[in-house]
C-alpha cells in the first residue's frame, strides 16, 4: 500500500492549495462589485471543490509524467494505476461540490470550474495562466453573483501570472513572470480594481524573483525543494493579500 509520502509527493497539496487562492480572488472581486449571492456557504462549497480538483489534476500529471526511477525517500512510489484511481476519487468530491454549488448559485461556476479543470490537465505556462488566472477567478465570482464578468476574467489575469510564476522552471521565465505579475498587480490597483492595500502583493513577487535568481544553476534536490516552498509561499502571500483588499475595497 503507498505511504502517505507518496500521495502527498504525487498530488502536491502545495501546489493545489493555489486553486482555492485564486477562485477566493473571484469571489472576492464579486463582493467588491456589490454582486449579492449566498456567501459563506457557496465560498465554503466552492474552495473545497477547487481544492480537490487541484488535487485531481496533480495526480493526472503523475500518472502521466510518472518518473522511472523514484526519489530514495520514497520507499514505493505512486504508480500510475494509483494515482489515476486518486483523481476520480478527487474529482468525484469536486463533482458533488459543483453539485451542491448548483443549488446555491447555479450552473455557471460549474462551466468555469469544469473549463478550468480541463485546461489545467494540459499542463505548461500558458494552461496556469488560464485555468488559475480567469477561469479561476471567473468560477469563484459565479460562485456569489450566478454569472461570470469580464471585469472578473480581468481580475483573473494577474493571478494567473502569480500561479504561472511560482509554477514554472528555475529558468529565466520563472524570474520573469514574478515581476510580470507584479506589475499586473500595480495596473489592476492603479485602475481600482483591486483596492489600494493590493499594492503590498508585489513584495512576494519581488521576494519570488530574487529567490528564483540566486538560484544555483545546478541545484540539488534540497536546493530544489527550498526553492519552491519559497516561491509557492510568496505565491499564496500575494493571492491572500489580493483577497484581503478586495475584502477591505468592498467593506468601505
Amino acid at each position: 500500500m503507498p505511504s502517505f509520502r507518496s500521495w502527498h509527493d504525487a498530488s502536491r497539496p502545495g501546489r493545489a492549495f493555489l486553486a482555492p487562492c485564486c477562485v477566493a480572488v473571484g469571489s472576492s472581486y464579486a463582493h467588491f462589485d456589490a454582486q449579492p449571492g449566498p456567501g459563506l456557504p457557496a465560498h465554503l462549497v466552492v474552495t473545497v471543490g477547487s481544492f480537490a480538483a487541484a488535487l485531481g489534476v496533480n495526480l493526472i500529471h503523475h500518472a502521466w509524467r510518472r518518473p522511472r526511477i523514484a526519489p530514495a525517500e520514497l520507499l514505493r512510489p505512486l504508480a500510475a494505476r494509483e494515482a489515476i484511481g486518486g483523481a476520480v476519487a478527487a474529482l468525484a468530491l469536486a463533482g458533488l461540490c459543483a453539485v451542491g454549488l448548483v443549488s446555491l448559485s447555479g450552473a455557471a461556476a460549474l462551466g468555469y470550474g469544469a473549463l478550468a479543470v480541463i485546461v489545467g490537465a494540459a499542463r505548461g505556462a500558458s494552461a496556469c495562466f488560464i485555468a488559475f488566472g480567469p477561469l479561476a477567478a471567473m468560477a469563484g465570482f459565479a460562485s456569489q453573483a450566478g454569472i461570470g464578468s469580464w471585469g472578473a476574467c480581468l481580475s483573473g489575469i494577474p493571478t494567473g501570472l502569480v500561479v504561472a510564476g511560482a509554477l514554472a522552471a528555475p529558468h529565466r521565465t520563472a524570474i520573469a513572470l514574478p515581476l510580470v505579475a507584479a506589475a499586473a498587480v500595480a495596473i489592476a490597483v492603479r485602475s481600482g480594481e483591486y483596492g489600494p492595500w493590493a499594492s503590498l502583493a508585489v513584495l512576494p513577487l519581488i521576494v519570488a524573483a530574487i529567490a528564483t535568481w540566486r538560484a544555483p544553476s545546478q541545484p540539488t534536490t534540497e536546493d530544489q525543494t527550498r526553492r519552491e516552498r519559497l516561491v509557492l509561499a510568496c505565491a499564496v502571500a500575494a493571492l491572500g493579500v489580493i483577497v484581503l483588499a478586495l475584502r477591505i475595497a468592498a467593506s468601505a
